[in-house]
């Protein structure tokens, strides 16, 4: 075998090893994004399984007062910003000071296992149907608002 097959061979093999050496970091990142992509997945289904709410709720007509509790079944902690109320298909915005308290309590920003959200909206009609939706997707409706 003479230089010329000899340099070729080397160079092919630098060749070889610069090209491993810039593909196996993107490899590596890959994997690695993947890999925290199917932690996260898992993480929002082990908090939806472990997510779990009781709705009920009341219609007053003097006061044209619709009070919804939502009770925090569940083993997860709820954001009251996070929790949504549709009624009648429409959702509820615009809630003031007074208007989502977590145990009597409107400065809570969370709602613990056990404890119970009430959420009051001032509406001329009683609602046919009141759905309440999570932040991570667990909903309940109810169609006869007592």
């Amino acid at each position: 075998m003479g230089f010329s097959s000899s340099g070729a061979v080397v160079i092919l093999f630098l060749g070889f090893l610069i090209s491993v050496g810039m593909v196996f970091p993107v490899i590596e990142s890959s994997y690695e994004r993947q890999t925290d992509a199917m932690e996260s997945r898992d993480d929002r289904a082990l908090e939806v399984r472990n997510t779990a709410i009781a709705v009920t709720s009341t219609y007053d007509s003097g006061t044209s007062t619709l009070t919804v509790n939502v009770t925090n079944t569940g083993s997860t902690t709820l954001s009251v910003e996070e929790v949504d109320l549709l009624v009648d298909g429409e959702l509820v915005t615009g809630w003031t000071q007074g208007d989502r308290l977590v145990e009597g309590d409107d400065a809570r920003t969370i709602v613990q296992p056990g404890e119970t959200l009430e959420l009051i909206v001032d509406r001329a009609t009683a609602p046919d149907r009141i759905k309440v939706v999570t932040g991570n997707g667990v909903s309940e409706t109810v169609t006869e608002v007592g």
